[in-house]
């Protein structure tokens, strides 16, 4: 078999390969003695009639098969022996006729990854506060969690609706007077002057009986959930099926243990409630820390990246997406999906990008990760789950999600090995800005 192979740019390749004659024929033959042992030809017995009838009832047919045995083996063959892992191939749509007795020659296209080495990483300038809790955050918490608590009663007595109410309604939207059927929805839940759907039209809510019925204008952002409404004025109509208002328990020993753990008393609570809030802090912090990393090493790196894996990254995002917008009663239906890949496009690529710095960071620095620490990772997932190891392993498993344990592992890996040997700069941002004037 003889291969060429022609780079198209950094991350593409076309394989020309030919597959000698000598080949060509002897696959010929398989197909025409399996053929033989199978087909039923009128007036011969079952594996009893000659090739010459079976090339003439059956060509097409074993042309077809032989052109789809010669490419996929020789295509495999072709990439074993030129050393190529491609991320993406493309096989001919159609198959080039093929003959016995004759050279068969076609071409293929692949995406590779593209070549570069991950430099420059040591002794990044990264700045990120140690963490601080001030008991006004502690405070703010057991709020939180009493609001969390809450439990939901009619009115007393027919009122408007106040800030802090929940509320059942129905809505329509409208856009240059016309209904948008895709933006419409019946006995939302909403608590209004949250701003969690907007607060402009949580605002005009105010004062709104139930039972009743209004419509008002609203300017609706150009970061709005909803993409076919974002950056527009529209209207909504809107009733009010339902006003409940909440009622927060007392803050004290007996609510701190009706949370349950183990909690006693409110000063076990407290602690309780310092304790996850620094956790969350340094999550923060870290999560601070590592995309100064990535920024810092993308605006270091410049390559090209594989279209089919910012393709996949894309498709990735909108699925999620799509998702969060079915879980708000939101129809996806009417959707422009083209347009959607596209402005998602800028957040697929970075994402493509910091993804192949870090594998050939860790892949430079020999970085893996041993099947105890999946194990581990599988079992740290099971107890905060509640669910047995046996069962999270095999939820794992069953979705082909071993894999994107092992990268985040190793992503984990080689983030600490580039934050282990930064300069990182504490000072609180506020003492920084004084310093920096």
């Amino acid at each position: 078999m003889k291969v060429e192979i022609e780079s198209l740019n950094s991350v593409k390749r076309k394989l020309r390969i030919e597959v000698p004659s000598q080949e060509v024929t002897k696959a010929f033959d398989r197909a025409y003695l399996k053929l033989g042992k199978q087909a039923r030809v009128k007036g011969f017995r079952p594996g009893k009639a000659p090739r010459s009838i079976l090339e003439r009832h059956f060509h097409q047919q074993v042309e077809d098969e032989v052109s789809e045995e010669l490419v996929r083996r020789s295509v495999g063959e072709a990439l074993k022996e030129q050393e190529l892992d491609p991320v993406s191939l493309n096989l001919p749509e159609t198959l080039v006729p093929i003959a016995p007795g004759e050279d068969y020659r076609f071409s293929v296209e692949l995406e590779v990854l593209p070549e570069f080495t991950v430099e420059d990483y040591e002794g990044l300038a990264l700045k990120a506060p140690e963490v601080e809790i001030a008991e006004e955050m502690v405070e703010a918490r057991l709020k939180e969690i009493r609001e969390h608590n809450a439990t939901l009663k009619p009115l007393a007595a027919p009122r408007g609706i106040e800030e802090g109410d929940f509320v059942i309604l129905d809505y329509q939207v409208y856009y240059a007077g016309k209904a948008v059927s895709e933006a419409k929805g019946e006995n939302q839940y909403l608590e209004v002057g949250q701003a969690r759907f907007n607060a402009d039209f949580e605002r005009q809510l105010l004062g709104l009986m139930e039972g009743g019925e209004s419509r008002f204008s609203v300017d609706l952002p150009p970061d709005f959930f909803n993409p076919l409404l974002a950056g527009k004025t529209v209207e909504f109509q809107v009733k009010i099926k339902e006003i409940k208002e909440k009622s927060t328990p007392d803050l004290n020993d007996a609510f701190a243990q009706g949370l349950g753990g183990n909690f006693q008393t409110l000063a076990d609570l407290r602690e309780g409630v310092r304790e996850d809030i620094i956790k969350g802090k340094e999550r923060e912090r870290q999560g601070r820390l590592e995309e100064q990393v990535l920024e810092q090493l993308m605006a270091r790196h410049a390559f090209e990246i594989p279209p089919s894996l910012v393709s996949r990254e894309q498709e990735s995002i909108l699925k999620e997406q799509f998702e969060r917008f079915q879980q708000q009663g939101m129809n996806v239906a009417g959707l422009d999906q083209e347009k959607l890949m596209e402005s998602v496009r800028p957040v697929a690529e970075r994402r493509v990008k910091a993804r192949l710095i870090l594998e050939r960071l860790a892949a430079q620095e020999g970085l893996g990760v041993e099947e105890a620490e999946v194990e581990a990772a599988l079992a740290r997932v099971a107890v905060s789950t509640g669910r047995d190891l046996a069962q999270v392993r095999e939820f794992y498993k069953e979705r082909d999600l071993m894999e994107a344990v092992e990268r985040r592992l190793r992503d984990e890996k080689t983030m600490k090995l580039v934050l282990d040997k930064a300069i990182i700069d504490t000072a609180p941002e506020a003492e920084a800005a004084q310093e920096s004037s």
